[in-house]
């Protein structure tokens, strides 16, 4: 029996290297590089997923926020800040973006929290975090649940919200932590084997202003996996016992399948909980779908209450992108439904161009307390 557990524990631990930390991220990062300002292309770098980035988060993000009247220059500091909140560092030249770290708390004690609870193995944060390097939003920290895996409509996303808009200059969050058995490597293996899991309800520190432009992408980003997740989630708190707060499953760690959820970061695929996102395959695409609308209705709303230089265009709009008439809703469809998950670098080719007919139209200047003028960027 002894050589048994020995040989189940070693080729957990293999298992785990081989996929790397669990991380939970929504609208995963696909094998696509950097792209900076200026156009400078970084490729992807080290092992899956360091160095590449998510088309909704980075590309989309870009197309949503020009046609929501920002500058392009803004639209640029949109799209990468969206994208820093998984990334945490991106590449440029002569210095790198990063989200940065403002410091975290110290982690609660499971000894005295947890009395009689599994607590021999750390589950989470992970191994991948680095209270003094990694970032406040780093998918492998505490923070990563309040981030990555908020509630539509619940109040971890609405503080987000309030914060990102300049209407509270702190922002109130939670912590998450939990710690198993040995032969433990996952939340919810956790949870079923009477681990200790703790949350806390905390003011993080950030590193960026509340109301500026770099929060406001924060919030975008969180917005958007809050659709990513939303089919997790209420598969989550249906389980027994159900999750304390959201996560991937991987069944190649021993997780239960648990469809919704079901994520290998280290090896995704078309039929994953991401994958089913884009395609014409799995209705999960309406997620992806949904998810671009509200994120252009913040980010035109923002526009007209502050930053923006031109109307939001309405999504009946008519655009020509590569030659064929759309509309941008209709484009937002196209970029979505017509590629599947691992075709990412045309995914792009056709942000491409939506952000060129989105520059070549006529727009109405926003004249705050002014009559409209009609103006061509």
């Amino acid at each position: 029996m002894k050589q048994r557990w020995l040989l189940y524990a070693v080729v957990a631990l293999g298992l785990c290297l081989a996929v790397g930390a669990v991380s939970v991220w929504g609208f995963a990062e696909e094998e696509l590089g950097f792209r900076d300002r200026d156009g400078t292309y970084y490729p992807p770098t080290g092992d899956f997923p360091e160095g590449r980035i998510s088309t909704v988060h980075d590309d989309l993000t870009l197309a949503l926020a020009i046609a929501a009247g920002f500058t392009i220059t803004d639209s640029h500091t949109l799209r990468i800040w969206d994208q820093l909140v998984d990334s945490e560092v991106l590449p440029s030249t002569p210095v790198s973006y990063t989200y940065g770290n403002a410091g975290f708390y110290a982690p609660p004690n499971p000894l005295l929290a947890c009395p009689g609870k599994n607590r021999a193995r750390q589950v989470w944060p992970t191994a991948g975090f680095d209270p003094d390097t990694s970032a406040v939003t780093s998918r492998f920290g505490p923070y990563s649940p309040f981030f990555h895996f908020p509630h539509l409509g619940g109040s971890d996303l609405s503080a987000l919200r309030d914060w990102a808009w300049g209407n509270s200059e702190t922002l109130e969050g939670y912590e998450a932590y939990a710690w198993g058995r040995l032969t433990d490597f996952t939340l919810m293996q956790a949870v079923q084997n009477n681990g200790c899991i703790i949350t806390r309800t905390v003011t993080i520190s950030m590193p960026v202003p509340a109301g500026s432009l770099e929060a406001f992408a924060t919030y975008l980003h969180s917005l958007g996996d809050a659709y990513s997740h939303a089919d997790c989630m209420d598969a989550l708190a249906a389980q027994t016992p159900p999750a304390p707060w959201g996560t991937h499953t991987v069944p190649a760690l021993g997780d239960t399948s648990v469809y919704a959820c079901d994520y290998n970061p280290a090896n995704p695929q078309n039929d994953d909980a991401h994958g089913r996102e884009f395609g014409s395959v799995y209705t999960d695409t309406q997620r992806t779908i949904e998810a671009a609308r509200a994120i252009y209705a913040e980010l035109s709303a923002r526009s007209l209450a502050r930053e923006g230089v031109y109307v939001p265009l309405p999504l009946t709009a008519s655009l020509t992108v590569s030659g064929t008439e759309t509309t941008l809703d209709g484009a937002i469809v196209h970029f979505v439904t017509a590629w599947s998950y691992d075709e990412p670098a045309r995914r792009r080719e056709y942000v491409d161009r939506l952000v060129e007919a989105l520059r070549a139209q006529p727009r109405t200047a926003i004249r705050r307390g002014y009559l409209p003028l009609v103006l061509r960027p």
